[in-house]
């Protein structure tokens, strides 16, 4: 089977790591590759340096396309340019997009006959980073993949409730996955001024809907040595981020984008507790790295999140409330033996669902399962309106990025 993998920054190689869907087709990627399968993942040329831009790695093969570096059109335009690179010259068996803002593009794939399916991700087109229009386009590439796509996934069961609820479609649930695994090089954190259990830790993009200020107005009041590590960044800078930059005392220390993974884990593994507060989307990877990672885990009550700690068994749930995250602080603070019981359940889970092996399985049993002839796209003449909005506005797009 010949797979195309779009709508990523690119895959993870040494010295290039990214986030979120890049990780989980990197993991995917590599082992249906390794199963004999043909598998290209297309990547954002500019964020690879020139002596760092393998044709392969294990097996996967890479093409890298170029890219408007500006907020609003950078994914686009690479996935733009991706796709018309796969249909004239790789020609896939299997189209698999990432993000639901791929929506137009996998109905323009899809109206030139091939295999299309969409990993939809969350609901971007509530996602504060963005502005009026691209939310709009966010909410109708939505539209237009459920009409398109031979199969819809997602890595939540509270996203396949909500668009059934929504738009009455069902999607396929498949998880993101995570490892476990322990400390080994704990003299990384050193460079951040703490040591093991001398701090909390936050892991994500620096965005409204990741409440990093929630978090440090209630760390701001709790009466306590620990500090508050703040790990990540935002992709362009906003009046959030340099707010949130001013918000905190002295004890709350801002890392940037952490680019080295052993530093993160390192930080991951001896915080002494990791507070989560994604409130967008489906199941997060820091979230899982927190439990694979042995972390103690205070995390934001969403469906997605009370999910994966199966409703506070295997972490502590708060209110997007200032008080009610300060109260919960301060019982972390004062109960350490409740802290170890959480620690100790956390590579349980991801063992019991959340482990790549096994998500790999499943993307390659859909894949042949579409290939073979399984298809929920709609027909029609909706399908054909759709498809000539689609077919011109990426002729737009082509043009005006060549």
């Amino acid at each position: 089977m010949d797979i195309g993998i779009f709508g990523l920054w690119g895959m993870n190689i040494p010295g290039v790591s990214f986030g979120g869907f890049d990780t989980a087709f990197t993991e995917v990627g590599e082992r249906l590759a390794d199963q004999g399968h043909d598998v290209t993942i297309y990547c954002r040329r500019e964020r690879y340096p020139e002596d760092n831009r393998p044709k392969t790695y294990k097996n996967v093969k890479l093409v890298y396309v170029p890219t408007v570096d500006q907020k609003d059109l950078s994914f686009l335009s690479a996935l733009t340019y991706a796709v018309f690179h796969a249909l004239f010259k790789q020609k896939h068996d299997i189209y698999l997009f990432a993000n639901v803002g791929s929506g137009w593009h996998c109905l323009f794939v899809k109206l030139l006959g091939k295999r299309v399916i969409l990993n939809v991700d969350g609901l971007d087109w509530v996602r504060g980073k963005w502005g009026r229009i691209a939310r709009t386009y966010f909410r109708s590439a939505a539209h237009a993949g459920l009409f398109a796509c031979d199969a819809l996934v997602t890595d939540a069961d509270a996203m396949v409730d909500f668009y059934m609820k929504e738009f009455n479609r069902k999607l396929e649930m498949i998880a993101y996955g995570a490892y476990i695994e322990n400390s080994e090089e704990p003299s990384l954190i050193k460079k951040y001024d703490v040591e093991r259990d001398g701090y909390y830790l936050i892991a994500s993009r620096l965005v409204p809907e990741n409440h990093a200020d929630l978090i440090i107005e209630a760390f701001n009041g709790v009466q306590t040595e620990r500090k508050l590590i703040i790990a990540g960044d935002a992709n362009y800078d906003s009046p959030f981020h340099k707010k949130i930059r001013n918000s905190g005392d002295q004890r709350v220390i801002f890392t940037g984008w952490i680019n080295n993974q052993s530093e993160i884990k390192e930080l991951h593994c001896n915080a002494y507790a990791y507070l989560h507060g994604h409130s967008v989307g489906g199941t997060n990877p820091a979230l899982l790295k927190a439990l694979g990672y042995s972390n103690m885990i205070l995390a934001l009550n969403t469906p997605f999140n009370s999910e994966v700690l199966d409703k506070g068994k295997y972490g502590i749930l708060f209110e997007k409330d200032v008080e009610d995250l300060r109260s919960k602080i301060e019982f972390v603070e004062h109960n350490p033996a409740e802290m170890e019981k959480y620690r100790q359940l956390g590579p349980e889970r991801i063992q019991e669902k959340y482990n790549w092996d096994d998500i790999a399985e499943q993307y390659l049993i859909l894949m042949q399962e579409v290939l073979n002839g399984r298809s929920e796209s709609s027909s029609g003449i909706r399908v054909i309106q759709f498809g000539i909005i689609a077919f011109i506005l990426l002729l737009i797009l082509l043009i005006v990025f060549l």
